[in-house]
């Protein structure tokens, strides 16, 4: 991070690029990150409203047809662009001149164009194959792989998209533009809810089709502007040569490894899902509400201390990492554990309160609360996982969290199989999908914790200990609560209609989160106050603050600054 700052900002400003400013970019980032993760909610809204889930087919082809360009080009380039583009394009910035990064970008744009083009005319051919490699354990869903293989030639085409998205937004972040690649998923979004209000009163397949692949469009297309103000120029270059391009072409192994791990994991629970009538759409929707409160909370919490951590890596300051490492389990679980409380507590209310309506009905409600409440109840475990995953990404090892991902995906499948086939009611099935999840995150914290207690000496432990005997108690008292003012609210009003359910949602998590506050403060946590400071941090930390500094006593307000 001292690169960032001090002698290295002429060349900088040299190469037209800002001086870094974290706090900026980290909170406009969070702003962009929820009102996406918010539109992209209200997104599965009108999908799961107008397809339904278990009443038929067309939910199930959606939503596999709409997943396989993800998993394809994150086993192409996805993982590779987005961690190796902009620490590539940068190096070229600040050790050669504007017109050789320029080439270097043009060449790796040509070569994802070539490569994804190829891919997609391949896969548009082969899609009945490609289903059928997710489907082939089920029976008596043929419709449904028909009308996921016709949407999947269309949906296949995004990754093209996808490809230039990443190397747009990649350009952008480089020149320190963080506002439009944050916000440019929410076009995705309101493009796919339009899409859906039309079919829901035009019913045609290809409204489906051609409306979710213009969304990803206009996600990669609506930064082009932004991105030509840089000083991009499009070339038809080809440099298979270039120094860079073959660094990044060296440094893709293990990151499309650790994909390949990833990804076959997401196959697996496919095969598995698919056998279930909904199974899919269930995980899929399922998935999306545990991400909402990770996504909003505890990715801004770790995008604020990880440039920190970074700092007192390079400065091998272990006591500092270890004071920074606790900060953020302890201000993590202060927000995540109520979250998935609150969650778990409130799972079918919340889901037939957003979701019952048109196609939408109790035995979906049924399903999907399943998922969700399994989902949910790992939402700490899966935080403090990607959580510590950056702690050794701070320290530049990217060598465990590869064979971390190894062990959790290997674990992951083995009790998939064993949920899946252990339970006879169809619900419970999928939900075994989600309990996976988070058996194999409950195993994968505990392991990278373990790891790095060994590699540091020390994590803090009493104090963490401490922090997370609190605030499981302020919970459970807060889900007790919760729990009875929805009961209550129930048995006084009904939840028959629209009103009734929000009256008893809202309720519920006010009540909820005065009892969880209260508590908090009769036991004297001091995680509200940390959170605060990092929160202030995030919103008003200036670039003069990059500044390394010298060695002083660890405490969380010098954490803090």
């Amino acid at each position: 991070m001292a690169s960032i700052s001090g002698g290295s900002s002429g060349k900088l400003k040299k190469r037209g690029l800002k001086p870094a400013s974290f706090a900026r970019g980290a909170s406009v980032m969070t702003l962009g990150t929820g009102i996406s993760r918010i539109t992209g909610f209200l997104r599965t809204a009108a999908l799961a409203s107008v397809l339904g889930l278990t009443a038929k087919a067309m939910a199930d082809a959606f939503n596999l047809a709409n997943i396989t360009p993800n998993i394809v080009y994150d086993l192409i380039l996805g993982g590779v662009l987005s961690s190796l583009f902009i620490p590539v394009f940068v190096e070229s910035l600040q050790t050669s001149s504007e017109e050789e990064a320029w080439h270097v970008a043009n060449s790796i744009l040509n070569i994802t164009l070539l490569l994804l083009s190829t891919v997609t005319i391949v896969l548009c051919i082969a899609a009945p194959y490609v289903i059928k490699a997710q489907t082939f354990l089920s029976e008596g869903r043929g419709q449904m792989e028909a009308d996921a293989t016709f949407l999947l030639r269309f949906f296949i085409f995004e990754v093209i998209f996808y490809g230039v998205c990443a190397v747009y937004t990649g350009i952008l972040n480089s020149y320190k533009h963080f506002t439009i690649p944050a916000f440019a998923p929410i076009a995705n979004n309101v493009v796919v809810i339009v899409t859906v209000v039309i079919y829901n009163y035009y019913p045609n397949i290809y409204v489906l089709a051609i409306g979710a692949t213009l969304g990803v469009v206009a996600m990669a297309m609506i930064q082009l502007p932004w991105v030509r103000r840089t000083g991009f120029r499009y070339r038809l270059v080809l440099d298979l040569k270039h120094p860079a391009v073959r660094k990044l072409g060296r440094l893709a192994v293990p990151v499309l490894i650790y994909v390949l791990i990833h990804q076959v994991g997401l196959w697996v629970v496919n095969i598995l899902a698919a056998q279930v009538q909904g199974g899919i759409s269930a995980y899929q929707y399922g998935y999306i509400f545990f991400q909402l409160p990770y996504g909003i909370v505890a990715v801004s919490i770790i995008t604020a201390l990880f440039p920190t951590l970074s700092e007192q890596s390079v400065r091998k300051e272990t006591d500092r990492i270890v004071a920074s490492t606790s900060l953020g389990v302890r201000t993590t679980a202060f927000v995540i554990i109520p979250a998935s409380v609150v969650f778990a507590v409130l799972s079918e209310p919340i889901v037939r309160l957003l979701l019952e309506r048109l196609n939408f009905g109790s035995e979906d409600t049924e399903m999907l609360a399943a998922v969700v409440f399994c989902f949910t109840i790992g939402l700490f475990f899966f935080s403090l996982f990607m959580l510590i995953l950056k702690v050794f990404y701070s320290m530049q090892d990217t060598k465990t969290p590869m064979i971390v991902a190894g062990i959790l995906v290997a674990f992951n499948i083995a009790v998939d199989f064993l949920y899946f086939y252990s339970f006879d009611s169809e619900v419970m099935k999928v939900a075994g999908l989600a309990l996976g999840n988070t058996t194999a995150h409950f195993i994968g914290a505990v392991i990278v914790w373990v790891v790095l207690w060994r590699r540091l000496g020390s994590i803090d432990g009493r104090r963490v200990s401490v922090s997370l005997t609190k605030i499981c108690l302020a919970s459970a008292a807060m889900g007790a609560a919760c729990w009875g003012t929805a009961q209550l609210i129930e048995s006084w009003v009904g939840v028959s209609d629209f009103w009734g359910q929000l009256l008893q949602v809202t309720c519920a998590i006010l009540v909820a989160v005065v009892v969880y506050l209260t508590v908090t403060v009769l036991l004297r946590s001091e995680e509200m106050q940390a959170l605060r400071r990092l929160l202030l941090r995030l919103l008003k930390r200036s670039a003069d603050e990059l500044e390394p500094r010298g060695r002083e006593p660890v405490d969380e307000d010098s954490i803090m600054e």
